[in-house]
C-alpha cells in the first residue's frame, strides 16, 4: 500500500468517525465515541488507564525562540497507554481542545520529577505528528503530565515496557522483515544451552563399536531410500504442476482481461490533497529541526 492509498483509507476512517461520533482534528487524531470513550485504531489495545485527576501542559520549548508559540493546557483528565499511543482526554473538553495523542516511539527524554510540596509529574519531549494541528515550524514539544492523586510510577512502568516492545519490534522488522504485532508477547531470546560437564566418555569395546557401525549403516541406507522415494514423489508432483500450469495458462489467454475502472475511488482527491499537505508539513518541520 503506497502513501496515497494509506491516506485514502485514513480519510474514509475519519469520515466514518465523524458520522458515528465526535472527532478532534485540531491537536490530535483521537476519535471519540458519543459516550466519550476513545475509538481505538485497528489492532490497538488499551494497556493502562489512569482516571485520577491528571493535568496536561504541552508547549513549544524555550530553546526554540524562532518557532511559532504553541500551548495546550488542561487541569484534569484521563490518560491512556495503548500498544501504540499515549492518549490524553480532558475531563471537560472545549471547542479548541478535546484530546491529545502521540505515538509512543515519538517520545524522548522521559523522566519523573516532583517539587518539594507539589505532586509528581511525568515530563517528556515529543515529536509532533504530521497533520495533527501543530505548527509545521515546531519540530518538538515539551509535554508535562501532573499526577495530582498519584499513579505516576505505574504509568512510567507501563510506558517503558510498551516503548521497549515497540522499539524491539521496529528493529526486528528493519533487520529481518519480520512483523510482530505489539499486542502479542514478544518472542523470547534463548541462548544455546551449555553442554553438561561430566566425566569423560569411556572408550567403546571392539564389539560395541562394530554393532554401532552396523546400526549407523542401516540407518544411512534407510535414509537414502527415503530420500530417493521423496525425490521421485516431488518429480511426479512437479510434472503434474507444470501440466496444470500449462492448462491454466491456455485457459487464461482465452478469458477477457478485467477492465480498469474509469473513476477514482471515493474521496480519492481529498485524500491526495491531504497527503500532499502532510508531506509539505513534514518537510517544513524537518527543516525547522535542522536550524
Amino acid at each position: 500500500m503506497d502513501f496515497y492509498q494509506e491516506q485514502h483509507s485514513y480519510t474514509l476512517a475519519i469520515n466514518a468517525g465523524i458520522n458515528s461520533g465526535d472527532s478532534d482534528e485540531d491537536a490530535s487524531w483521537v476519535m471519540m465515541s458519543r459516550d466519550g470513550e476513545v475509538v481505538k485504531l485497528p489492532g490497538e489495545k488499551i494497556y493502562y488507564k489512569v482516571r485520577s485527576r491528571i493535568a496536561l501542559d504541552v508547549s513549544t520549548p524555550k530553546s526554540l525562540p524562532n518557532a511559532t508559540p504553541f500551548s495546550i493546557k488542561s487541569d484534569s483528565g484521563i490518560v491512556y497507554v495503548t500498544n501504540n499511543r499515549v492518549i490524553y482526554v480532558p475531563t471537560h473538553p472545549t471547542e479548541s481542545f478535546q484530546s491529545f495523542s502521540a505515538p509512543i516511539l515519538d517520545f524522548d527524554d522521559t523522566r519523573v520529577a516532583s517539587s518539594f510540596f507539589g505532586p509528581w509529574s511525568w515530563n517528556a519531549i515529543v515529536k509532533p505528528t504530521v497533520g495533527g494541528g501543530i505548527p509545521s515550524d515546531v519540530p518538538r514539544l515539551e509535554l508535562k503530565l501532573t499526577f495530582k492523586e498519584g499513579g505516576h510510577d505505574a504509568f512510567q512502568n507501563k510506558f517503558e515496557v510498551m516503548k521497549e516492545r515497540l522499539s524491539y519490534a521496529r528493529t526486528l522488522q528493519q533487520e529481518t522483515g519480520q512483523v510482530i504485532p505489539t499486542g502479542e508477547d514478544l518472542p523470547r531470546y534463548e541462548a544455546d544451552a551449555p553442554k553438561p560437564s561430566g566425566p569423560p566418555a569411556q572408550p567403546e569395546s571392539a564389539g560395541a563399536a562394530t554393532a554401532g557401525a552396523s546400526s549407523r549403516d542401516a540407518k544411512e541406507r534407510d535414509a537414502l531410500e527415503n530420500f530417493s522415494r521423496s525425490q521421485e514423489h516431488q518429480a511426479q508432483r512437479g510434472a503434474a504442476t507444470e501440466l496444470g500450469t500449462a492448462l491454466h495458462s491456455s485457459n487464461s489467454r482465452n478469458q477477457p482481461s478485467p477492465v480498469a475502472p474509469d473513476e477514482p475511488p471515493p474521496d480519492y482527491e481529498e485524500a491526495q490533497a491531504q497527503a500532499i499537505g502532510m508531506r509539505v508539513e513534514e518537510t517544513a518541520r524537518n527543516a525547522a529541526d535542522r536550524q
